[in-house]
């Protein structure tokens, strides 16, 4: 029986919505023109619940939940529409027979007055468990395998069916409360003794039309005592009940896995029965207040299933609708019994064959197949796409897929350009129902099209892939610009064009400082990267170069920032950070993250552990966030006195900040304001898209020195720890820069990985390169001693020369006490203590041994370097001495002879 529009605003008018919600026992509060309380249908302790005596309607803002008296009624008492105004009919017909002449408006309590309230809401515990339930299919995957196994495979129909999987883990969930112990056990969710009855079971949820669960229906996923399980009592409601109001014309199927088999193949108009003798008396009063014409019974080719066929068939006539019985084919491999599921998993093309036998079936029929991912238009945009589905256009933006979460912004819109626009939760079962209401309202659509429409969407958004925020998509080479990058890389003065590139670019000057900071830039590319720290005073020019290195560096692989918060980086796409170049433009912005930024140069990874609340269950749980590197940086500063634990990870570049420098910056600046300047601006941009397709076109090869047995570094401080894999580092790529300038190798896999690898090698003029630049870098030069000490430090020298060469042994070797200077200087005892001190401190000589009432004794570090004037680092093994150690191995000198060449070489290497 219809209810007439008229009726149902008869009761909504006479009916004062907040004295309802208060005979329910909630306290409102007047506030401002509304009424407010805590909400009914979740648990807060701020009130959110509104009530709008103008309107005579009800939202809450913390759960969403809105309406009007009669949805109200339906939600709190876990009824349907019918039944709720059924209830507020009662109602007033109490109240009118309550009003006797003379008495005004008296009335009479009634079932709204005063009501028994229970402890816990069963309707809304069962949304809970379900949902709970539905959060857990998602995150444990063995439900969903064993559904894909069957054969369905629509993501949308799982979210569609908010189907579930009990794990056991439900318990843990819930509140120390008896209260709702006891409640579960009413409902049947838990047994007598305690234990979930679904346990093991991917659980399918069955709605009434307010949307509440009101039955569930459990399959096993492996075997047991009972493979079907129902919460006790009869069956209640009609899975996909959405169907008989969309078309005259339904699918009936013997189970639920058989109806969602032909969901998931695009027959969206069918509904499962409860086995061959589960149509109940819901599904009949469905199809007669829905006026179903006709139905199609596709039940298992079995003696069961053919009775079964008939007496629905009986069932349904008597209701005047019309029956077509579907006979599946024969199988070979299954003579004893063939169902729905059975069918599409083991016959190829079965869509079209099922389609056929419909047809075949009832020829004049209707029903029809949908594709599961139809769509009219699909458009792509930087960060969704637009879809449309007949004259209902949808545009998402902002796709994010969190697991348990997928969110979009989602704008509806119409052709006359009205439109709804929401930020939507694609997995909430409410945001879509509220969603999919207000965009039936706006295109004039049943709800139940609207519903297909958002289980499209879900499939689209989930298969959607969002561009990362820290990237910029790599641009496409051209053939012209390939051919002049690879020139560019395979120049055999490359170093110099990349100088005379700066030079252009408006750098002038720094050449070391230059090439350092390009090369820490191309190193990100390596699994163990350069860092570089630019300090200077404030207006030296710092910026300037770590601006001009950025901008050789292809924008997707560099990220600057100003400032970086204490845990900026840990929140990060964990991606996002590999191999890119990060630059920070102020040491002082990222005090807070000196932590951070050591850990990812020293670990290669960043991990955080973070408190949230899990949005089904309401508990905090941790999730860890995790940043992957490596990561090289690139860091300016002004502080003259930083933070040890930071430099020391850093090759720190200092700024040339001397008159001669200055007059140079000068002069570069006035040039940019003539003609010649004007030219050179204008070729920035063909250099610097040379420099991003140059860095783009080096593959990540492995590189190896064959030298480094061979090489050597001080190694008297413990610092050094960490220069030496800033040296080798270095070697590494300067050789990684000119890969198109050597020879790719590869190594045989192994059998364990399967896997060749390809890699370059090393070669001697890489390491000149490295050694000058460090010693540029990192160097010193003697202009740092007093006169009286360098000379001293020179006569010193003399003597240990003059002493190994009679000797026949190697520097290293040679120890000395103060009285063996005293002797060969005829210096006096106090110059000797006086100027060996600033050596000493300095590192050129290394004591060792001496302390009070001992003897001090000498090692000579120094070995004549920088006479010149040049910078220069003591103890690295320059290109003539990894000659001659190479020569001296090729001819067969390389036995540990006690005394040897090489054993002195490995005692100077040890310190």
């Amino acid at each position: 029986m219809e209810i007439s529009k008229e009726a149902i605003e008869t009761v909504k008018r006479s009916h004062d919505l907040k004295e309802v919600v208060a005979s329910y026992g909630i306290s409102l509060k007047k506030k401002g023109s509304n009424y407010v309380g805590l909400c009914p249908f979740h648990e807060e302790k701020d009130p959110s619940f509104t009530v709008n005596p103008r309107t005579n309607l009800y939202h809450c803002f913390g759960c969403n939940a809105g309406g009007d008296v009669i949805g109200f009624v339906s939600k709190r008492e876990g009824i349907g529409f019918k039944e709720a105004m059924e209830k507020l009919t009662d109602q007033e017909t109490i109240r009118d027979q309550g009003r006797a002449p003379g008495n005004g408006t008296q009335k009479t309590p009634s079932s709204l007055t005063a009501p028994a309230v229970p402890t816990v809401n069963h309707a809304r515990l069962l949304n809970r468990v379900v949902s709970f339930y539905h959060t857990t299919f998602l995150e444990d995957q063995r439900a969903m395998a064993y559904l894909k196994g069957r054969g369905i495979t629509d993501n949308a129909l799982f979210a569609d069916f908010r189907i579930g999987f009990s794990n056991g883990t439900l318990l843990n969930t819930i509140p120390d409360d008896g209260d709702i112990t006891e409640a579960l056990k009413e409902t049947g969710i838990l047994n007598a003794k305690g234990h979930e009855l679904f346990y093991g079971s991917v659980v399918f949820p069955i709605f009434n039309e307010n949307k509440d669960c009101v039955g569930i229906y459990g399959r096993r996923i492996t075997e047991g005592e009972t493979d079907h399980l129902h919460l006790p009592g009869p069956r209640r409601g009609v899975v996909n009940f959405q169907a008989a109001k969309r078309s005259p014309s339904i699918i009936l199927t013997e189970s639920v896995i058989d109806a969602l088999t032909l969901y998931n193949a695009g027959f969206k108009d069918v509904i499962p029965c409860w086995g061959v003798n589960g149509l109940t008396d819901d599904h009949l009063k469905l199809f007669t207040d829905c006026g179903t014409k006709e139905a199609y019974l596709c039940f298992d080719r079995d003696d069961a299933g053919e009775q079964a066929a008939a007496r629905t068939a009986g069932r349904l006539k008597e209701r005047g609708i019309e029956t077509y019985v579907v006979t599946l084919p024969a199988m070979p491999d299954r003579q004893d019994k063939v169902d729905i599921n059975s069918f599409f998993s083991l016959t190829a093309d079965a869509s079209r064959i099922f389609a056929e036998i419909l047809h075949a079936a009832n020829p004049r029929g209707v029903i029809r197949q949908a594709a599961t991912h139809e769509q009219k238009y699909y458009e792509p945009t930087p960060t969704g796409f637009i879809v449309k589905y007949g004259e209902r256009r949808y545009e998402l933006k902002g796709i994010t897929n969190e697991g348990v979460r997928l969110k979009a912004t989602i704008k509806a819109a119409r052709a006359d350009r009205r439109f709804h626009l929401d930020a939507v939760d694609l997995n909430s079962h409410s945001r879509r129902l509220s969603f999919a209401k207000a965009c039936a309202a706006l295109f004039a659509e049943k709800e139940e099209i609207i519903t297909e429409d958002m289980a499209k969407l879900i499939n689209l958004a989930e298969a959607f892939k969002p561009e990362k925020t820290d990237e910029t998509p790599q641009a496409a080479i051209s053939v012209s610009d390939e051919e002049g990058a690879l020139n560019f890389l395979k120049s055999p003065n490359l170093f110099e064009r990349i100088l005379k590139d700066f030079e252009t670019i408006g750098v002038t000057g720094e050449d070391a400082n230059k090439l350092m900071g390009y090369l820490a830039a191309v190193s990100r590319k390596l699994d163990d990267p350069l860092s570089v720290l630019i300090q200077s005073r404030s207006a030296a020019g710092k910026s300037t170069l770590q601006d001009a290195v950025i901008s050789l560096v292809p924008p997707e692989d560099a990220v600057k920032y100003t400032r970086l918060t204490g845990q900026a980086l840990f929140y990060k796409e964990e991606e996002s950070l590999v191999h890119k170049l990060l630059a920070i433009e102020e040491e002082h912005g990222a005090k807070d993250a000196s932590y951070s930024i050591r850990n990812i140069q020293s670990s290669k990874y960043l991990s955080i552990a973070a408190t949230i609340k899990d949005p089904v269950s309401g508990k905090l749980k941790t999730e860890e966030y995790k940043v992957r590197g490596p990561v090289a940086l690139m860091i300016t500063t002004t502080e003259a006195d930083l933070d040890y634990e930071t430099s020391n990870r850093f090759i720190t570049l200092t700024i040339d900040e001397s008159k001669e420098m200055t007059e140079r910056i000068l002069e570069k600046q006035r040039e940019q304001e003539t003609l010649e300047g004007l030219m050179k601006k204008a070729e920035t941009d063909a250099i610097t898209k040379r420099h991003h397709n140059a860095q783009r076109l080096l593959r990540p090869l492995h590189v190896i020195n064959p030298y480094a047995q061979y090489l050597t570094f001080p190694s008297d401080t413990l610092r050094a720890r960490r220069d030496h894999k800033k040296y080798l580092g270095l070697i590494r790529a300067i050789a990684y820069l000119c890969q198109y300038q050597r020879e790719v190798k590869t190594i045989a896999a192994r059998r364990d990985n399967g896997q060749s690898i390809e890699y370059i090698e090393v070669t001697l003029d890489d390491i000149g390169k490295a050694n000058g630049l460090a010693a540029e870098i990192l160097g010193r030069t003697l202009d740092e001693l007093s006169p009286p000490s360098r000379l001293l430090l020179a006569m010193i020298r003399e003597m240990v020369e003059t002493r190994c060469k009679a000797l026949t042994i190697e520097p290293r070797e040679y120890h000395f006490t103060r009285k063996d200077i005293r002797d060969y200087t005829r210096w006096s005892d106090f110059q000797v203590k006086c100027h060996i001190r600033q050596l000493e401190d300095l590192e050129y000589l290394y004591s060792v041994a001496g302390k009070k009432g001992k003897e001090y004794v000498y090692e000579l570090l120094y070995a004549g370097e920088g006479i010149s004037g040049t910078p220069f680092i003591m103890g690295l093994t320059t290109v003539t001495q990894l000659k001659e150690k190479m020569g001296f191995q090729q001819l067969g000198g390389q036995k540990d002879e006690p005394g040897g060449y090489l054993e002195g070489t490995r005692r100077a290497r040890g310190g």
